[in-house]
């Protein structure tokens, strides 16, 4: 809820008391305007009319009347928005009151802090904007992400990695569908910034829950995969897949099969769910085996996708 008592934050201090002086927004400080938003120590004056068209908290807000006591500012009265950072409105309030009509995406950045003030002022048109292009970003069917693979289709990221920043604000805004890919995504790039800090026991600002979460799933998904996507690579001969019933060179293709694991798995253990089958695969084995093995990684990869979320520990994609 924003706060409503209007020219006190959520402590009762004075609007124009901080601890650190206060300052008029360059951008968004408005001579017609007739409301101004405090927060932290930036102050934005806005009008009234453009905020309760988007936002119902707004609008009921502005609906109370003003009492004879209250102190203003230009005439103005003054809401403190406790909670909120100075950055994610001077970001929204460009959304609000654009200054240029563009197409680009928008950067992740610009949308956390949409889905921030979205969810806790009301603002329904932002906000379901956002959660579509996360959704869509980061789908729950396999054949969904294998449209955007790893591509970056509906925002941009500026360059850095978001990850861990998205599984946060996954968390904060009430969007759990978007986890186990993100999860995912982090587990499958091992060399990754992302997988180092949650590798990193002495980092306070990974939340265990995270940690454990991509640890776990890392072993539990390799496991997984074994017996399902790469169960052509097993060597036992009382549970061979390759060389097939078919096969036209079965000591090639039996040695194929080793050297296919070797120069996958070695030195590291990866997790491929996110990765398609592997065309180099194809002229290593003939075109029999070629086809079973493939049609083996694909169901075990459709399998290990439907699985993902038990196991990480979370609900299943319904």
């Amino acid at each position: 809820m924003a706060d409503d008592s209007r020219s006190t934050g959520t402590d009762g201090a004075s609007a124009t008391e901080s601890t650190a002086p206060l300052t008029r927004s360059a951008e968004y400080w408005f001579d017609d305007g007739n409301i101004i938003l405090q927060v932290e120590s930036t102050q934005f004056r806005l009008v009234k009319s453009i905020l309760s068209m988007h936002s119902s908290v707004f609008s009921d807000m502005f609906t109370i009347p003003l009492p004879a006591y209250e102190p203003t500012i230009d005439n103005c009265p003054v809401v403190v928005l406790s909670g909120d950072t100075a950055q994610d409105w001077t970001l929204f309030l460009g959304v609000i009151f654009p200054k240029s009509y563009s197409t680009k995406l928008p950067p992740f950045r610009l949308v956390a802090a949409m889905l921030r003030l979205s969810k806790k002022y009301d603002f329904p048109l932002f906000r379901h904007d956002c959660v579509r292009r996360l959704k869509q970003e980061f789908p729950t069917s396999l054949a969904e992400y294998n449209k955007v693979s790893n591509r970056w289709t509906f925002l941009t990221t500026g360059g850095q990695s978001i990850k861990l920043a998205v599984i946060s604000l996954a968390k904060e805004i009430g969007l759990p569908s978007i986890l186990p890919i993100n999860y995912l995504l982090i587990i499958t790039d091992y060399k990754g910034s992302a997988m180092q800090k949650i590798l990193d026991p002495n980092n306070q600002s990974v939340n265990a829950s995270d940690r454990i979460a991509c640890l776990l799933g890392y072993t539990k998904l390799l496991k997984l995969q074994s017996t399902t996507m790469f169960a052509w690579l097993n060597c036992q001969e009382n549970s061979r897949e390759i060389p097939s019933e078919t096969c036209s060179r079965r000591h090639h293709c039996t040695a194929a099969v080793s050297k296919i694991f070797v120069d996958s798995f070695n030195p590291h253990a990866e997790v491929w769910i996110l990765s398609g089958w592997n065309e180099d695969w194809d002229s290593d084995l003939c075109s029999s085996c070629g086809e079973k093995a493939k049609g083996i990684y694909d169901a075990g990869r459709e399998t290990c996708w439907q699985q993902l979320p038990a196991v990480l520990g979370l609900p299943d994609w319904e």
